[in-house]
């Protein structure tokens, strides 16, 4: 599995439960680029998530990592 995959997978849990618990205030989401070794955190809303997830193609990344090096 690559980086951004299981990283993707750690978001939607934390999206899962934060849904579940109708929490309203800012997340801290991991960054999805394709560096293993990259653990940056963003820090949106639930519904800014959802909306960076609405385009399946999309990776939740930091500034600078959206090509990402492996």
């Amino acid at each position: 599995m690559r980086a951004e995959e299981v990283f993707r997978e750690a978001n939607e849990s934390v999206a899962a439960k934060a849904g579940e618990l109708k929490f309203a205030h800012p997340l801290p989401f991991l960054c999805e680029c394709r560096d293993r070794h990259c653990f940056a955190r963003i820090s949106l809303t639930l519904e800014e998530y959802e909306q960076v997830r609405s385009d399946p193609r999309r990776y939740l990344t930091i500034p600078g990592h959206e090509t990402g090096a492996a």
